[in-house]
């Protein structure tokens, strides 16, 4: 009997590192969730941006005119 007991404590106690490597994970991945997100969003105005000023471009004459 005891030695059932020290294999359950024992598996709890793998159990309990496991969980808290995956939590320690997770928390890294959303971290970087959130950096991409926020890069993400900066290249979006970036592109909205030149996109913008290639419309006004388009419209006005070159500087040779």
């Amino acid at each position: 009997m005891e030695k059932r007991i020290i294999q359950l404590e024992t598996l709890v106690t793998l159990q309990d590192e496991t969980i808290q490597s995956l939590n320690i994970e997770i928390f890294r991945q959303q971290k970087d969730i959130a950096q991409l997100r926020r890069q993400l969003e900066v290249f979006e105005k970036k592109i909205e941006e030149m996109q913008n000023s290639q419309e006004i471009a388009g419209n006005e004459r070159p500087p040779h005119w």
